[in-house]
């Protein structure tokens, strides 16, 4: 525990003791136990320096009950508003800023371009700490098409079987955003 002499010594040592859990493939940590992120959630909410990080959590959480309630038009507004904080004018137009907007919007678990049914589904969202209370989400993006056509890759490609393993909802949610920098989003419930 002396010899930290960079960032990552503190990280490793995190993950050995089990506070963090790193990703080797996306190159990420996150907390794994439930208790030690709520723990983590309490502090960032009480601490003046973690205002914006708290704003941002429960932008999250607020996203999210959006999405479950299928209100797409808050949804959409909730990515124009990511989208922006996220992406320079340079880059706005392009899926990665997209990607990564939707990442910060939902902090919980989004993994990106994963092999689903017949083919690669944009972003899979798999709650980590909700106890079964969320249903996991299939994200497809699109750049000047609709939320629609997104929703209908979905389907057609089958990106559903990702979750062979679950019962209950899935979530699908097609997400459009124009050069106008406006976002639609369509929202569809599949149950298994």
């Amino acid at each position: 525990m002396t010899d930290f002499i960079v960032k990552d010594d503190a990280f490793t040592y995190l993950a050995h003791l089990g506070y963090l859990a790193y990703d080797y493939k996306s190159r990420t940590c996150r907390i794994p136990n439930k208790e030690v992120r709520m723990e983590w959630f309490r502090a960032i909410s009480v601490i003046k320096e973690y205002k914006v990080t708290d704003q941002i959590v429960k932008d999250s959480e607020n996203l999210l009950e959006q999405t479950l309630q299928q209100n797409s038009a808050d949804v959409a507004k909730a990515l124009n508003r990511s989208h922006v904080h996220v992406a320079s004018h340079r880059n706005y137009n392009n899926e990665q800023a997209l990607a990564s907007a939707v990442y910060l919007a939902f902090i919980d678990t989004v993994v990106k371009e994963t092999s689903a049914g017949n083919g690669i589904a944009d972003l899979i969202y798999t709650p980590l700490h909700a106890g079964g209370k969320y249903p996991p989400m299939i994200i497809e993006l699109k750049s000047n098409k609709t939320a629609s056509r997104a929703v209908s890759q979905i389907k057609s490609k089958e990106y559903f079987h990702a979750f062979d393993y679950y019962q209950g909802r899935i979530l699908f949610v097609g997400i459009n955003y124009d050069e106008k920098k406006k976002h639609t989003c369509e929202i569809e419930v599949y149950e298994k």
